[in-house]
């Protein structure tokens, strides 16, 4: 029988009443425990293989595993829903389609053998071979995803693993291996600006054999998602994007691996693909050991991509681009960036760029890409790159031009071996000796220049202990403390101001800012996008010395809620600045 019960959930100091229907004592399958509930319930299901394809119909509960109750991850793959069971065209093992929003939980499942939903269109696709949502935005999380499938009809399938259209589905701590389809063989995202945390997405596969078969793991036509503290690695691609595809969309990537995805015997970009008017923001990701035909680590084609504090790293291509191949109109901003070690068996180790494309490199590191740094097409387009304190291997003489395009080789660039110290989890960290430490751009002010290096250390360290706090060249802060553990007094020589993280990180709808001041002194406090933009100003008044809080919920400046995605918190005082960032997932 339904029972009351009062349940402690992931750690959070907040009891919750909710009716349990346990599964299968009152009832004997899945869906019957989610047809005899109501909003607020939960579906507690014990370990077990459940033969189904279940749909939430609507309903703002939760369906979980003993993994809700026990926080025991053992239970995640003890407790199978297996989608084989099918009829004709419902064979996804989860089904949202009635606008179910973040209130409608998945979590703690295995989910296998999936065939995906059945749609009756002109392509008359499979979609969704583990789950599959359409105007719908369920939070799925603790699951593991694998072996389902997403084939047939004119164009074959999509999301072998989740789907989602017109959706802002939120996908956290959840493993998506061994799923297949034609597009996206992990997941798709169509028109849908899904946030996507702490998942690895592996071993996945597209090969439609027609057509285009695109993105590997990830594949996202007019979207714009959010990912962040994943991994996405050994997934392939028949023609484009073997890690990750993105056509007209505009995603965030922040703190990623994307590692050992591949293009196979087909085209572009063997680590990333972005094509067709993309805006991407990339954050503390390492792009390794990636390989394509064009473009091993990424590929850029009409589209922009801006890289900071990231890695790109023993990516290989067999005809151009190695690491980065910029195309069709392409521009990317990279700052404080290394581009090392990756191979073309013909043009461009590290970059490759034609047709109109250009780049613009600050603080960076260029070192040993075969067989040059940077290459120009001799006749494709007119290419141009503008590069300022960075460390380029050959100097000018390591960028071909082909004398088709403008080099811009501007102030504090070097010709030096970074000296990295080639071992350990990271190789491109700097030597005590390097020539990169403290020689990146003296002009720290704004939001140009992230406050953080890749491992989340201090920027701006006075490394060669010289008494100046200089930025260095490339994704890491030589000798730096981590950013939480700061000594002001040490980097800025100044009374100490604290801006302390926000709690809780990530958060929705609200989180609350602490920050600590040591006199009086005015104080500004403003949020902004991760691109630098204004969002609002939480605080603009004279404070007294002592400790302060605020709340931000989400709004900006005309009380409007902002979307998913990484957000900046400055603090402002007469003297000093400090900055921090935050994730909102909706």
């Amino acid at each position: 029988m339904k029972i009351p019960l009062i349940i402690f959930i992931f750690f959070i100091p907040l009891l919750l009443i909710s009716t349990i229907i346990n599964v299968p004592d009152d009832f004997t399958t899945i869906q019957e425990g989610i047809d005899n509930s109501v909003d607020g319930d939960t579906v507690l299901v014990q370990p077990s293989t459940y033969f189904e394809n279940i749909n939430f119909n609507g309903k703002a509960i939760t369906v979980a595993s003993l993994y809700l109750t026990t926080q025991d991850t053992t239970y995640i793959s003890q407790t199978f829903i297996d989608g084989s069971q099918a009829n004709t065209d419902f064979g996804s093992c989860a089904t949202f389609t009635s606008n179910e929003d973040i209130n409608s939980v998945l979590n703690g499942f295995s989910l296998v053998n999936g065939e995906g939903f059945y749609e009756w269109n002109y392509y008359n696709q499979r979609r969704g071979g583990g789950i599959f949502c359409n105007s719908a935005s369920p939070h799925l999380l603790n699951l593991i995803i694998s072996d389902n499938t997403a084939v047939g009809g004119y164009a074959g399938g999509s999301g072998g693993g989740i789907y989602c259209k017109n959706s802002t589905a939120q996908i956290e701590t959840t493993t998506l291996i061994n799923n297949y389809a034609a597009f996206g063989g992990g997941i798709t995202c169509d028109s849908a600006n899904v946030t996507i945390y702490d998942c690895t997405i592996t071993q996945n596969e597209v090969d439609g054999g027609h057509f285009h078969s695109d993105g590997g793991g990830i594949y996202c036509i007019n979207s714009n998602p959010m990912i962040i503290n994943s991994t996405i690695s050994y997934n392939s691609a028949a023609s484009m994007g073997g890690g990750l595809y993105f056509y007209t969309s505009s995603p965030i990537l922040t703190d990623l691996i994307v590692s050992y995805n591949s293009t196979l015997d087909g085209w572009f970009g063997g680590g990333i693909c972005f094509q067709s008017l993309c805006n991407s923001y990339i954050e503390n990701v390492i792009i390794k050991f990636n390989e394509s035909i064009k473009g091993g680590g990424i590929c850029s084609s009409g589209s922009s991509c801006d890289f900071i504090n990231s890695i790109i790293t023993g990516n290989y291509s067999s005809y151009k681009a190695g690491g980065i191949w910029l195309n069709n109109n392409s521009s990317s901003n990279l700052i404080n960036t290394t581009i090392s070690d990756n191979i073309s068996d013909n043009y461009g180790g590290g970059m490759f760029l034609e047709y109109d494309s250009n780049a613009e490199f600050i603080d960076c590191v260029l070192w040993n890409d075969m067989p040059e740094e940077i290459y120009f097409h001799a006749t494709h387009g007119y290419n141009s790159i503008s590069i300022t304190y960075s460390d380029i291997d050959g100097g000018e003489s390591g960028i071909i031009t082909n004398n088709n395009g403008t080099l811009n080789w501007l102030e504090g660039n070097l010709d030096d071996d970074p000296l990295f110290i080639n071992t350990g989890d990271h190789p491109y960290s700097l030597q005590d000796l390097s020539p990169c430490i403290d020689t990146g751009n003296p002009d720290t002010l704004g939001l140009d220049l992230p406050p953080w290096d890749i491992i989340g250390n201090q920027r701006i360290w006075d490394g060669d202990g010289d008494g100046i706090a200089i930025i260095d060249m490339g994704a890491y802060e030589f000798d730096a403390p981590p950013y939480d553990e700061i000594d002001e007094d040490i980097i800025l020589h100044t009374p100490v101001v604290h801006l302390y993280q926000n709690h809780p990180n990530p958060f929705n709808p609200a989180t609350n800012i602490s920050y600590q001041l040591p006199e009086k002194s005015k104080v500004n406090i403003s949020i902004y996008n991760i691109k630098g933009q204004f969002i609002k100003t939480l605080v603009d008044e004279m404070k007294s010395a002592g400790e302060y809080s605020i709340i931000w919920n989400g709004v900006d400046q005309s009380n409007k809620n902002v979307p998913s995605g990484i957000y900046l918190y400055r603090l402002k005082t007469k003297d000093d600045s400090k900055i921090r960032k935050m994730a909102l997932l909706k």
